[in-house]
């Protein structure tokens, strides 16, 4: 057998070999979907993505002879300090993927501990894939289902590589099932009383004034999340970048703006889990891959929903927006043949969210772990 050895990536090729080793790894698990390639190369690329604006990402690969086995990315995220001073000296490690052998995540873990530790470091957090704002835990909870849009799905034994490793768990994520059949009605009286106050409107989000809903959607970001643990604000160009993302899949009949006085006061933003699509696609547009995502956003239609925000400006918080934006939401969501809706991720502890969702019969279905070691 070939000595396994760890290579830092340099190289476009690489880069490419990074992007592609999932699509070996995960060959034979169905739930597994296939990220597109094309969007895999522009998440790395140090000009495209606004994370390398401020942090040093440094990926690894894993290799036996000329194989891969591994990849993962130790990241030193300097902005992170500057919001939580309380965890100085707090580094990350994230894009975590490896082959069921314990000589290979201890060598990948150990060389992003060592490389964190060189860089002045104190502590490894992961899986965060780079960043708190974006994909980030380790499935622990719920592999018998596909992941809903920008969440992780990863192989069982993941967890045990990292716990053998010592790491330890500093908090779990939860994502919460919604579904048609329990949650048709339950809201539809409470809601018409909030509404007849008169105080509480709600309208469609408006993407013919994109930019200025986006500016309301920073604002309530930063507003109603900024106490949540491991909280960033978005940058000006993370913000654009994720907007350019989303915004061919986001429908106005599936986000909303909660409006108190005519003043935007909460949001809750909800689009077809594109992954029911992307999964025709094997991880490529062309030739035929455009077409099938197409398909199934158009014509055959999505029928599970991923909610991926949901928040009200602070001073707002006892008006029962949240009822008013929920009830909306799977309102319109029944009424386009969605069955289901995913709600998350959620902070295992943040029960002024847990609460109304669970009274709407949401069920836990899937838990995320984030992971701490002292180096």
């Amino acid at each position: 057998m070939s000595a396994l050895r760890i290579e830092p990536v340099r190289k476009p090729s690489q880069v490419e070999a990074f992007i592609r080793f999932p699509f070996d790894l995960y060959r034979n698990y169905k739930h597994w979907v296939p990220p597109l390639l094309s969007e895999r190369r522009a998440f790395l690329d140090l000009k495209k993505n606004p994370v390398f604006e401020y942090a040093i990402v440094q990926p690894m690969l894993a290799l036996r002879g000329r194989t891969v086995v591994g990849t993962i990315a130790a990241v030193r995220n300097d902005r992170y300090a500057q919001f939580h001073p309380e965890e100085q000296g707090m580094g990350f490690f994230g894009l975590y993927e490896a082959v069921d052998d314990r000589a290979v995540s201890e060598a990948l873990l150990g060389a992003a501990g060592d490389w964190l530790r060189a860089h002045g470091l104190r502590t490894m957090r992961g899986p965060v894939n780079l960043t708190t704002n974006d994909v980030l835990g380790l499935l622990v909870e719920g592999f018998d289902d596909d992941p809903a849009l920008l969440m992780p799905y990863n192989p069982p034994y993941y967890a045990a590589q990292m716990e053998r490793h010592g790491l330890v768990k500093a908090k779990d994520l939860f994502a919460l099932d919604v579904a048609d059949k329990d949650s048709q009605g339950r809201l539809d009286g409470i809601v018409e009383k909030l509404l007849a106050r008169g105080s509480c409107t709600i309208r469609s989000v408006n993407l013919s004034r994109f930019r200025e809903e986006l500016e309301f959607v920073r604002r309530c970001y930063n507003e109603a999340w900024a106490g949540n643990w491991g909280f960033v604000p978005w940058t000006d160009r993370e913000l654009e970048f994720m907007a350019k993302e989303f915004k061919p899949v986001l429908d106005p009949r599936l986000a909303f703006v909660g409006e108190v006085g005519g003043e935007p006061a909460a949001i809750m933003i909800g689009v077809p889990d594109a992954n029911q699509a992307l999964k025709l696609a094997h991880g490529r547009l062309l030739p035929f891959g455009l077409l099938r995502i197409l398909w199934k956003l158009k014509v055959e239609g999505c029928t599970r929903l991923r909610v991926f925000a949901l928040g009200t400006l602070p001073k707002y918080r006892r008006l029962g927006l949240d009822a008013i934006l929920i009830q909306r939401t799977i309102r319109n969501a029944i009424a386009q043949g969605i069955r289901h809706a995913e709600v998350g991720w959620i902070l295992e502890d943040n029960h002024s969210m847990l609460r109304p969702l669970q009274r709407i019969g949401a069920r836990r279905t899937k838990v995320y772990r984030i992971y701490d070691k002292a180096l």
